[in-house]
Formats: C-alpha cells, sequence, structure tokens
C-alpha cells in the first residue's frame, strides 16, 4: 500500500497563503493511480497568516476548488484521500478532517478535538462541540481502520489512550505545530505510534529550509521507528507499506508469550488511579454556561438532604451545580451536614462539633425525613467527591460562626480533598466573610463565593464584602435583593446566586432580571423552567 502526505512551504502573508493552497491542489492532482492513501495538513484551505478578520472568509474563498481536488484524486487514484481544512459542518465551520473514498463520497469525517485557546477567534471555528462527549472515531475505508489526531490534539495522552484502545491501522495526524522544534514532533509521533500499535502518517507544513520549528511530516511504524521523515522540504511524502495492518508484538512480561503491545498495555490498566473522563465529565466552574440552576442540598424533595441519592438523583437529571454544607467533626474530619445540631436530621442529639465521626457513624440520616432511607449514615465530603468528580459544579457551603475567625486548616483539609479528587476547578468556597479570609489566604486559586447571611443591617452591602475578600460571586438572599444589587454585582464582574426558589413563576422572574444561578430544593421542576427561558430567548434572538 502506498501512502502519501503532502508538506506544502507556509504562507507568512496572504499572497503566499495561497500559494500554498495552490501547491496543494497541484500536488492532489499529480497524484496517480499507485496511490492508496493521500493525507493533507491541517487547515489546508489557510495553511499561513492571515488575519482574524480575513482567515474565514479566506478558508471559504479557497475550500470549492481544494475540495473538487480532493475528490478527483479519489476517483482518479481509486485512493482514500483524507482532507484537512476548515469545513462548514452545518451552521458553523469546524477544524476538520473529512475522509473521501475512492468513489470520492464523504466516508466520514474527524473534527478537532482540542482547540488551542486563540483558535475560535482566528479562524472562525466553533468549539461547542467538545463540551460534549465525543470518543475517538474510527473510519473504515477498504478495511483499513483510520484514526485521527489534529496539530494540538497530539498533546493530550489521555485521548490518545482512548484512540489506541479503538485498535486503529493507521493514525493520520494533520497539523501546523509551527513553534514546536522538528526533534520534538519527531519523539512526540514516534510514541503515538508505540501507544497506538498503528502507522503514523503526519502532514504538516514546511515552514522555510533553516527553519528547525514545524515542518516533519512523516511516516512511522508500529513500534515506533522513523520510517521517512521529509524535515523542511515541500512535496510528497510518499511509501511502500507491505502490510498497513501489521502491529507491534513484544512478550506479555519477560519470558511470556507474544501479545500485541496495546493489548500489553490495556490488561494492566487500573481506570480507578485516574483523573475522572469520559461522557461523566461536565464543563468546569470556568466553562459551564448560565443560567444554571443549583440542587440546593441535592434534589432534597425526593431524598434526605445532603445525602448521596439527593445529590445523585440531580446529577443524573442534569444539574448544572449542586450546593452542600460542610461541618467538622470533634476530630476533625469534614461532613456534609447543615445544620449545627443533630435532632432535624438524624436520631441523634447534640451539637454536631461534639461529635467524632466514628460516633456520628452509629445514628440514622435518613429514616428521620425519608423512611425508605432508613440506614443512612453521615456523609463525608471526600464521599461526595470521589463519587461525582467533575460531574458537576460544587458549590460548597462551608458553615461557621459568624464573627469568629475560621479555621485554615479547615480550609486546607477541604482544598486537599479536591486536588485529590481533581475538582478544584469545579468548585467554588461559600461562605461569611470570616470563611472566605481564610480561603483567600489559603487556597486563592479556589473560586470564592459571598453569603449574604440573614437579612440583618448589612443586608445590602453584599456587593461591597464581595469585592473585598475578591469573590467570584455573590449569592443572595432572595427577601433581600434588588435589581440595582443585581446590577451592581454584574458591574464589578460577579456571578449572582440566588438563594432560592421552588416557585417557577418567581424563578422565571429571576431569570429575568439577570440572575444567574438560581438554588432550588425542586431541582427538576426549576430546571425546566430555565429550559424554557433559554429556548424562548433563544427563539426570540432568532427573528
Amino acid at each position: 500500500m502506498k501512502i502519501c502526505a503532502i508538506q506544502p512551504p507556509y504562507g507568512f502573508n496572504r499572497k503566499e497563503t495561497e500559494k500554498s493552497v495552490e501547491f496543494l491542489i497541484k500536488e492532489l492532482d499529480s497524484c496517480d493511480e499507485s496511490f492508496d492513501l493521500i493525507l493533507t495538513p491541517e487547515y489546508s484551505n489557510s495553511p499561513g497568516t492571515l488575519s482574524p478578520e480575513e482567515a474565514l472568509s479566506f478558508s471559504i474563498a479557497h475550500t470549492e476548488k481544494l475540495e473538487e481536488a480532493a475528490v478527483n484524486a479519489a476517483k482518479r487514484c481509486k485512493s482514500i484521500v483524507a482532507l484537512s481544512a476548515c469545513l462548514k459542518v452545518g451552521d458553523s465551520y469546524r477544524n476538520t478532517t473529512r475522509v473521501y473514498n475512492s468513489d470520492g463520497r464523504i466516508a466520514g469525517e474527524y473534527y478537532k478535538q482540542q482547540l488551542v485557546l486563540r483558535e475560535g477567534a482566528e479562524h472562525g471555528v466553533t468549539h461547542s462541540y467538545t463540551a460534549n462527549y465525543n470518543p475517538p472515531p474510527i473510519i473504515t475505508v477498504n478495511g483499513i481502520r483510520l484514526g485521527f489526531l489534529i496539530c494540538y490534539d497530539t498533546y493530550f495522552d489521555e485521548y490518545i489512550a482512548h484512540l489506541a484502545y479503538k485498535k486503529p491501522d493507521v493514525v493520520l495526524v494533520s497539523s501546523f505545530q509551527r513553534g514546536e522544534d522538528m526533534d520534538i514532533l519527531r519523539t512526540m509521533n514516534k510514541l503515538l505510534a508505540f501507544r497506538c500499535n498503528a502507522y503514523v502518517l503526519r502532514a504538516s507544513v514546511s515552514m522555510g529550509e533553516t527553519s528547525t520549528k514545524g515542518g516533519t511530516s512523516l511516516i512511522v511504524d508500529p513500534k515506533g521507528k522513523i520510517l521517512k521523515d521529509m524535515g523542511q522540504k515541500t512535496g510528497k511524502l510518499v511509501m511502500e507499506i507491505e502490510d498497513i495492518h501489521d502491529k507491534n508484538y513484544r512478550t506479555d512480561s519477560y519470558g511470556g508469550s507474544l501479545i500485541s503491545n496495546t493489548d500489553f498495555i490495556e490488561q494492566g490498566r487500573t481506570p480507578s488511579s485516574y483523573r475522572a473522563c469520559g461522557s461523566c465529565v461536565r464543563q468546569d466552574d470556568k466553562k459551564m454556561p448560565y443560567p444554571r440552576i443549583c440542587a440546593h442540598r441535592g434534589f432534597k424533595t425526593i431524598a434526605p438532604e445532603n445525602s448521596l441519592p439527593a445529590f445523585g438523583a440531580a446529577i443524573a437529571l442534569g444539574a448544572d451545580e449542586i450546593e452542600f454544607d460542610v461541618r467538622f467533626t470533634s476530630d476533625a474530619v469534614p461532613i456534609s451536614i447543615h445544620d449545627p445540631v443533630l435532632e432535624r436530621v438524624s436520631n441523634g442529639v447534640g451539637r454536631v462539633e461534639e461529635k467524632t465521626y466514628e460516633e456520628l457513624l452509629k445514628l440514622d440520616f435518613g429514616a428521620k425525613n425519608a423512611e425508605p432511607f432508613r440506614g443512612l449514615k453521615i456523609l463525608k465530603v471526600e464521599e461526595i467527591l470521589a463519587k461525582f468528580p467533575r460531574q458537576t459544579v460544587l458549590n460548597i457551603h462551608i458553615k461557621s460562626e459568624i464573627g469568629k475567625p475560621y479555621p485554615e486548616e479547615n480550609i486546607q483539609k477541604i482544598a486537599d480533598l479536591l486536588e485529590k479528587y481533581d475538582c478544584t476547578a469545579y468548585a467554588y468556597f461559600m461562605g461569611e466573610p470570616e470563611v472566605l479570609e481564610a480561603a483567600l489566604k489559603v487556597a486563592p486559586q479556589i473560586h470564592r463565593c459571598m453569603s449574604a447571611g440573614s437579612c440583618d443591617e448589612t443586608k445590602y452591602a453584599i456587593v461591597e464584602r464581595a469585592i473585598k475578600w475578591k469573590c467570584h460571586k455573590v449569592q443572595f438572599y432572595k427577601p433581600c435583593i434588588t435589581q440595582e444589587m443585581v446590577d451592581k454585582a454584574h458591574a464589578n464582574n460577579l456571578i449572582c446566586n440566588v438563594f432560592w426558589s421552588d416557585d417557577p413563576v418567581e424563578a422565571e422572574n429571576y431569570l429575568k432580571m439577570g440572575m444567574d444561578t438560581i438554588l432550588t430544593n425542586d431541582y427538576f421542576r426549576i430546571a425546566q423552567i430555565r429550559d424554557a427561558f433559554i429556548k424562548g430567548k433563544n427563539e426570540k434572538n432568532s427573528y
């Protein structure tokens, strides 16, 4: 099987970029029937430096002829052609690798999964689809299993591990990587081939004969051996592969029988040791869109508050956030409980802070409020993080004695747990000034939300308090809130929560006020109000 990567010169201005597209078209036109697989580099319809204002229009203007050349090459050569470019998908544009089969029809597409931060603005492509679960696709053409990575994707080991699990025969890497050293590119692609137990065909752009960065279109075998290296030359990198299905086999540990490299790695995988990933993972606190609905103490209308069943029910229904209360036992274990005393939520008596964790474990925290949950135990904060890591945003309400300095070691203990379960970006501390003062000092990396507290003489000064303690959010208490306060908070780049609403009409009014997050005890009903509000707003904007 003859495989080919086309490496054009990079365009350092608009005129050179136009010539680079013409170069790609000529190279596609000159492919003959001996070619079986042809790959072009990333952004083949705009392979150069363009201003953000002209990049998308340039790509659109140069797509038709490039696509025509790719389709003609597929038909003429009876070949698989993988065209990587900025292409229209639905109503938007994506950084795409589109695969044509030997009769010129589209066999499938891959959309770049990891985009650099400025890519959307610079190239006019969307990245919203990356918030959804997108397992690495395998496109099978002529019995060949094709896997894909585009540029920045090649840095993400966890994504590569998932791709390896899909057992591709060839990984097609379309790239620029203009700022990366050539030797690093070689190393990355050698490891990629070895990890995926597949051939790697990489197509890039030449950054000039004297450049030590970028370029480096490659062919690598499953053992990680570079078979051909384009360096900074331009044109076609071509090689005949005897068996494209070839795999790397090794001994199953020292002296064992032969086993494929991917199976050798997969059999020893311990996923419980890794950061949470996959379809259960949601966007973090910075990325999760607003308006949000926060399940106050979980979905507490159907399960006991501050319990795994209440949190699990809310998360299963798609809760953007859950709120839970944190207090500490006498032996310094952070637990989830609202009241300072035990009587309302358990069969125990006395103050929480005077009990050890082992003493609390002997109590029933279910039957008092929901008989079907008889036997429910006190919940540690660590159990919440272990069960639902990165599956929702965590509004962590740290209870304190107002006016009394809050122990910094308590903040540190919670921060350490968030770090342990990779939830730091998914959480924010909510509390009174003494809590946020300690949080700002001990764990400034975790977002802070100023609590309204009770409606005392300072009830209208919540925004000022939030600014003082460098908060990211404020949580208003609904008897003490005005439109002026919300506007002032937004003017100071503060996210606005409101505690609380279980009434649909009231909740809709809060959304109209511009409230960003509504805490509720009746998650599902209020979430439906939010969804209807967003739908109506989108429909209105579409006219």
